[in-house]
């Protein structure tokens, strides 16, 4: 027997294993998410395909998935959001779904964000953010005078700055629920004047904040890494079920960090846990 024909089966065996592990979903819910479109705006320097594995999840729930695919060095974000994202939502809503909803992952949330500056979502839609810099990138105001930074991470990244020069300081509220999902690590490669602790690699967890957020979860995972966590599935998928995330003992506040959102002053904040 050839090496391929022995490979054959193990690859059937794995997938049918793969599929066997995945939870059952009732017939009510697989129709009620059926109506519903989940548009997906990866962050910097990825493709579509970073958000391929939520896509699949929230599939197998019954929703309806966009992927926004776009060039994410080569355009300034209001552009992005227009010749992109602008057109997937059009995409959800050729299908005649009753909510559009947005699930973002790092810089892909001040996408959605400015989408929705001009853009309203239909009654009920919600947006799930895993780690973005809502209060801006300190890594984008360190290097921002820097010749080389702009050319690495093109305009769009360039412009996340936290001073009045940078994109978030002109955004207004949005007007639709949203939930921050914070990732979090107990170690980063970057010194602590560049990327304040508690981060995860790449935002700091005060940077992830938006006043307007409704509700917050926190995922142990580093930056990329976080898209690729069931926990973080389970709390988007809760999030769009119910307007606010199911916390389990892994997304509640860390307690080690309890103060870190104490001097961000929001009515929205979540509670933390007292040391």
């Amino acid at each position: 027997m050839s090496a391929f024909k022995r490979f054959v089966p193990i690859v059937i065996s794995l997938s049918l294993a793969a599929c066997a592990s995945l939870p059952k979903v009732a017939p009510a819910t697989l129709a009620e998410n059926a109506q519903q479109c989940v548009v997906l705006v990866h962050g910097l320097w990825r493709s579509g395909a970073a958000m391929d594995v939520i896509a699949r999840d929230l599939s197998h729930y019954g929703y309806i998935t966009e992927i926004v695919d776009y060039p994410s060095t080569s355009a300034g974000i209001p552009e992005l959001a227009e010749q992109y994202l602008h057109k997937s939502v059009e995409d959800c809503r050729s299908r005649k779904v009753t909510q559009i909803h947005m699930v973002s992952h790092s810089m892909g949330g001040i996408i959605v964000r400015q989408y929705l500056q001009t853009h309203i979502l239909p009654e009920g839609s919600k947006v799930v953010m895993m780690s973005p810099p809502n209060q801006g990138s300190e890594l984008s105001t360190y290097f921002a005078d820097s010749w080389w930074y702009e050319w690495l991470v093109g305009p769009a990244g360039a412009s996340l700055r936290q001073d009045d020069e940078g994109i978030v300081s002109g955004l207004a509220p949005i007007q639709a629920d949203v939930g921050v999902i914070a990732a979090y690590r107990s170690w980063s490669l970057w010194p602590e004047s560049w990327l304040p602790s508690p981060n995860d690699g790449t935002v700091s967890l005060k940077s992830m904040v938006l006043d307007e957020m409704d509700d917050m979860a926190f995922v142990n995972a580093g930056h990329a890494m976080m898209r690729y966590n069931d926990e973080t599935h389970r709390l988007i998928r809760s999030f769009l079920k119910h307007g606010q995330f199911e916390k389990g003992a892994e997304s509640e506040w860390p307690a080690s960090h309890a103060n870190i959102l104490r001097s961000v002053s929001r009515s929205a904040q979540p509670e933390a846990p007292e040391i």
